[in-house]
């Protein structure tokens, strides 16, 4: 009996198997023709979409597609790799999960690198809603000048709209965090600590970026929700609305609170950007308004203005600004 049952056990489990597969080669098709159908609209909608090749594998319980020299692009903004896979569960259409060794981005006036970049990538009715990107050593250029590195990066998306006509709307929002951030060399000379610092940034810029003097010229603006910053002796947590002056750097006002002002106003009296004298009255005036913190230290909220090429925190020149584009 048993010797019976074996064969066409057998024979069932190579149909079923056979099944399965094509099951999987009719669904990897599908969503080949997916994503050369998905390729075709945002061409239409004025996107550079195009890959050199386009392999799907992952057979049986994922499909995983491979491109090699994928590139995207639109209004000067453009993404790129050498080489992109990217998972679909059968479980999850909504979702796309995205690995490179290297990505490179680069928009007006600004550029930047990122290796080995993770990415989930969220979509409803073919359009992506939210875009998550992680790698390790990150870099920056603006335009081609080195403005230093992370040791680890992540960046959410939650809106791109570059085309935007209206300067009340928002074109980008989402967040930036950076750890462990150490400024490109030429700039040590210029900073108030020589640690690497961590930086969390959330936000949204309003109106067309197509370009960053024509956005400055016509009102945009960029609205810092929150603004964390651990720096050596210095904690921040603050928010701002910035847009750019007539030099093309940083304008604009806001709010912190700040931990650490001491040091660092010893550190500009060091420099020689601030006098002795007027350090002590400023710390003298700061004690009297600063607030305990939970962890047992003290805090004082000060605004916080970008002005003339130079950051004030409260009265105090703390860093100069340089202009975005020379």
């Amino acid at each position: 009996m048993i010797h019976r049952l074996l064969p066409r056990l057998a024979i069932a489990t190579v149909a079923s198997i056979s099944l399965i597969f094509v099951a999987w080669l009719i669904l990897a098709r599908q969503i080949e023709e997916r994503v050369l159908a998905w390729a075709e609209m945002r061409r239409a909608e004025g996107y550079t979409v195009a890959w050199q090749t386009l392999d799907v594998a992952g057979f049986p319980l994922s499909f995983e597609l491979a491109f090699t020299a994928p590139r995207i692009a639109k209004d000067g903004w453009t993404a790129e790799a050498a080489i992109l896979s990217a998972t679909l569960l059968p479980w999850r259409p909504d979702k796309i999960d995205l690995a490179t060794p290297r990505l490179a981005v680069a928009g007006p006036g600004a550029s930047g690198t990122l290796d080995r970049a993770t990415a989930s990538l969220l979509t409803e009715g073919g359009r992506a809603t939210r875009l998550t990107v992680d790698g390790i050593a990150a870099t920056g250029r603006l335009p081609t000048e080195d403005l230093g590195r992370a040791a680890r990066a992540r960046l959410v998306i939650d809106r791109f709209a570059p085309t935007t006509t209206d300067w009340q709307t928002e074109s980008l929002t989402g967040k930036v965090t950076l750890w462990r951030a150490e400024a490109a060399q030429r700039f040590v000379s210029q900073l108030l600590f020589a640690e690497p610092f961590d930086l969390d940034l959330e936000g949204a810029i309003k109106g067309p970026i197509r370009d960053l003097a024509g956005w400055r010229d016509a009102g945009g603006t960029a609205e810092v929700t929150r603004l964390v910053l651990a720096w050596g002796p210095l904690k921040l947590d603050g928010n701002a609305t910035l847009s750019l002056d007539r030099q093309m750097r940083p304008l604009g006002a806001g709010t912190a609170k700040v931990q650490g002002l001491n040091p660092v106003l010893d550190r500009l009296v060091a420099k020689g950007q601030v006098k002795a004298q007027d350090a002590s009255i400023a710390k003298l005036v700061l004690g009297l308004m600063a607030q305990p913190t939970a962890a047992g230290g003290s805090e004082v909220t000060v605004p916080v203005t970008a002005q003339d090429g130079k950051l004030f925190l409260g009265p105090v020149p703390v860093a100069t600004l340089r202009p975005l584009i020379e």
